[in-house]
């Protein structure tokens, strides 16, 4: 490639064979006519599907994809050998069964170079079964200081820790890895991403269509997942400053409202637990930043004893 590469495009293929060959498609449609300013990293993590055909015939069609076989079954590893490979300034992941908006990238890929942030951050629009798709609208994107990009991250305010449809400098990821997960390798990571970050921008305008399904690595939950969940959480707090505290607490009572039953008398539970004793409850339910259902879950949880 001899335009130099703005935008690496890093893909964690797994039996994505229904789905793969789309999601390139729109890949290509969003880039428009900045198809020679990225390059696309397909990583085929032991499928056994027809997963590589289709990545082969797009390879022989394509000449900005690159691509890799690795056998991990684990897609921090995956995510950290893409990176590994991108040449781009900046990183995009795309999982393999999502899509994009036409012209979306194209645009963005402008916006990136004008402004030349760290991170840029968008609204992740979630589809269902075949939802309509919408059509691009761009805006002008806000810059948030550090403080504001972790306080809207942590109320769920307009983005959560999704790698996915966000673009980071490559920097940033080459210098910081995703830990060995199985899942939750985003929430790991993401909040020391927005501390390290000197220049966060965020965007209203969603272009990247989340395919939501209901056996999801994270919606079908286990032990190993709940543990990863845990693990990530912990890391928030040891990451993002004390003043933010109160707000974690609120990602600690989902843990135990959700995992309750899988959680009780187990060591697991036992950390969540001790961390949600933690926190004043005085000074959680005065706090004017926490939404009232998170005060009723805090009450809930001390009622049953945790």
């Amino acid at each position: 490639m001899n335009t130099p590469c703005q935008l690496s495009i890093l893909i964690a293929a797994h039996n994505c064979e229904p789905y793969l060959a789309n999601t390139l498609d729109t890949i290509f449609a969003s880039l428009g006519t900045a198809q020679q300013r990225a390059e696309i990293i397909i990583i085929n993590d032991a499928s056994t599907d027809a997963t590589q055909s289709i990545i082969d015939d797009y390879t022989a069609r394509y000449s900005q994809i690159r691509t890799d076989r690795t056998a991990f079954r684990n897609v921090g590893k995956v995510r950290n050998h893409a990176v590994s490979l991108a040449r781009g300034e900046y990183i995009l992941m795309v999982d393999s069964d999502d899509t994009l908006l036409a012209g979306a990238l194209q645009e963005r890929l402008s916006l990136l170079q004008q402004r030349a942030p760290d991170i840029l951050l968008s609204k992740i629009i979630e589809v269902r079964g075949d939802d309509s798709r919408p059509s691009w609208q761009p805006d002008e994107p806000i810059e948030l200081k550090r403080d504001q990009s972790i306080e809207r991250f942590l109320v769920h305010r307009d983005y959560q820790a999704h790698f996915i449809g966000q673009f980071f400098s490559r920097r940033l990821l080459q210098q910081h890895a995703f830990p060995d997960f199985i899942c939750y390798e985003d929430t790991w990571l993401f909040p020391l991403m927005l501390t390290l970050s000197t220049r966060t921008l965020y965007s209203r305008a969603g272009f990247y269509l989340y395919r939501k399904h209901a056996h999801s690595l994270s919606s079908d939950v286990n032990a190993e997942k709940i543990r990863c969940l845990i693990a990530a959480t912990q890391n928030m707090d040891r990451v993002l400053p004390h003043a933010f505290q109160h707000l974690i607490t609120c990602h600690w009572l989902d843990i135990a409202n959700r995992y309750h039953t899988q959680l009780q008398n187990t060591p697991q539970g036992e950390i969540v637990r001790t961390r949600i004793r933690q926190v004043s409850l005085l000074w959680f339910l005065l706090n004017g930043k926490i939404r009232l259902s998170y005060k009723r879950k805090m009450l809930a949880v001390r009622r049953r004893g945790w």
